[in-house]
């Protein structure tokens, strides 16, 4: 089922990196201004066939615009951002746990992007756990942080069966969320003896480095935008210059000023 909070947000956010109005699309799609709005508001559910024309309008992949998730990619795009070891080993460091990592989390998958391992906990990049047996499954659907210091003595956790079948005592995990509303995955970090980390200075330091991680996603995103975007005109680049190259020659001199000019 699709996401149409999602794909609302992605729609405006595609639209606003092409520097397009609302007028315009609204012109593509054969609707009125304030027909567009609710459909970017969230208000309006979206047929696939208006979605293929979004897409098409707005240079876009459909599974994109639909939030379909591109887990390979995902993973890339955190490995891309320098600043990740950095914050993975500050973590450890000040909470004393042997394992902090950036998971991305959907429906029905739990990726680990990057991975900080002192306690062999044995994950790596890519690697994949069952979600349901994850705590980061309940994150994404509540949205809520959830920090553990001592499993033993946590009413809402001590009887869990995702501390028993991976072996932590204590536990922290916040969600990222995208600069565009939307949920990506979570920071976390685990250990197998009890730590100190349901106080603010802990949370705080969590809630900053993840919105760092989102603030360096969507760069990362642009940059991927501005790249395709830069291919594109150098292949058109490359094929203006072929055909002025291979007809340019038998041209009139009118002609070829004018076809030098594009």
């Amino acid at each position: 089922m699709y996401d149409n909070p999602t794909i609302s947000a992605n729609i405006r956010k595609a639209r606003l990196f092409r520097n397009y109005s609302q007028d315009y699309l609204a012109y593509k799609l054969n609707i009125s201004q304030n027909a567009y709005s609710k459909v970017e508001c969230g208000y309006t559910k979206v047929t696939i066939e208006r979605l293929v024309i979004i897409a098409e309008v707005l240079e876009i992949d459909l599974n994109k615009l639909i939030g379909i998730a591109d887990i390979k990619e995902d993973v890339e795009a955190i490995s891309r951002i320098p600043i990740v070891p950095e914050l993975l080993e500050v973590i450890c460091r000040t909470t004393g746990m042997g394992f902090a990592a950036i998971a991305r989390v959907t429906e029905d998958k739990w990726i680990a992007c990057s991975v900080r391992d002192e306690i062999s906990f044995g994950l790596k990049p890519g690697s994949e756990l069952i979600i349901e047996t994850t705590i980061c499954n309940e994150i994404r659907q509540s949205l809520k942080s959830v920090i553990i210091d001592d499993v033993d003595n946590d009413e809402t956790f001590a009887n869990h069966h995702t501390p028993a079948m991976y072996g932590f005592k204590s536990y922290i995990s916040i969600p990222i969320i995208r600069q565009d509303g939307s949920f990506f995955g979570t920071l976390c970090a685990i250990d197998p003896k009890p730590a100190k980390l349901n106080n603010p200075a802990i949370i705080g330091m969590f809630k900053l480095f993840a919105d760092l991680i989102s603030f360096h996603l969507n760069a990362v995103e642009q940059l991927s935008f501005t790249k395709a975007d830069f291919l594109d005109e150098f292949r058109r680049s490359e094929l203006r210059e072929q055909f002025i190259a291979v007809f340019g020659r038998d041209l009139p001199t009118p002609i070829r000023a004018v076809l030098n000019s594009f």
